[in-house]
């Protein structure tokens, strides 16, 4: 029996364990999910901006191939961020027309590359003709989702280690207290009055079932006749 309840606690512990550590890594999850988001934003508000002036002068007729401002204006706007590595100005075929980086210039690197935001550049009549990459250092989604990992590791373990022993202090208290009752229920000595009478009474039924012929011998109050 001890055996038993020793193996139902230390189980019971696991779980509640697993139970905080299951927690603590669905938090990261989400926590890592709004990071890269809140990173992208920042970005996405920098590629819109230079998505506005393109599509102003294309509304004026300028095609984007010669709107050669753009290339001073990606420029300025990397200098603005340094986690920004560079900020390219593309045809509808991905091709790098303007850069902040000049070595870029006729490439043709895909606008959802890991590392990157893009923003589609529209004329009037909502044809994309092209689109703002903004290539971003991955090492600063690296260091906050480290960061992130290192504050949910300190919060989690403790948690984690308190968990465990919570379910085991708690199994071992429950153990102990049915112990007791067990022990009690084991001992007539120690029942109550009622309990002691309903024992007496089941006792002397079953000695009548057994022996009525006792039973028939014996006078109301107890004398035999």
């Amino acid at each position: 029996m001890i055996r038993i309840s020793l193996g139902l606690i230390l189980v019971f512990a696991l779980i509640a364990a697993a139970c905080v550590a299951f927690g603590a890594y669905f938090s990261y999850v989400t926590l890592q999910t709004a990071h890269r988001k809140a990173i992208e934003a920042r970005f996405n508000v920098t590629a819109a901006r230079i998505a506005v002036s393109a599509e102003t002068a294309a509304s004026l007729g300028i095609t984007l191939p010669a709107q050669a401002p753009l290339a001073d204006l990606a420029r300025r706007e990397a200098r603005l961020d340094p986690t920004i590595i560079s900020i390219d100005i593309t045809d509808e075929r991905n091709r790098v027309l303007f850069s902040s980086d000049p070595d870029r210039i006729g490439r043709a690197d895909g606008a959802r590359a890991p590392g990157t935001v893009s923003r589609a550049v529209e004329n009037d009549l909502a044809a994309v003709i092209g689109r703002i990459v903004v290539r971003y250092d991955p090492a600063t989604l690296a260091q906050g989702e480290a960061a992130l990992s290192r504050d949910l590791t300190a919060i989690a373990m403790p948690a984690l280690i308190g968990a465990g022993l919570a379910t085991i202090a708690i199994g071992l208290l429950l153990a102990n207290g049915l112990g007791r009752a067990a022990r009690r229920a084991a001992d007539p000595a120690l029942w109550p009055s009622a309990a002691r009478s309903a024992l007496a009474e089941a006792e002397a039924a079953h000695a009548a079932a057994i022996n009525p012929a006792a039973l028939a011998s014996t006078g109301p109050k107890g004398e035999r006749t």
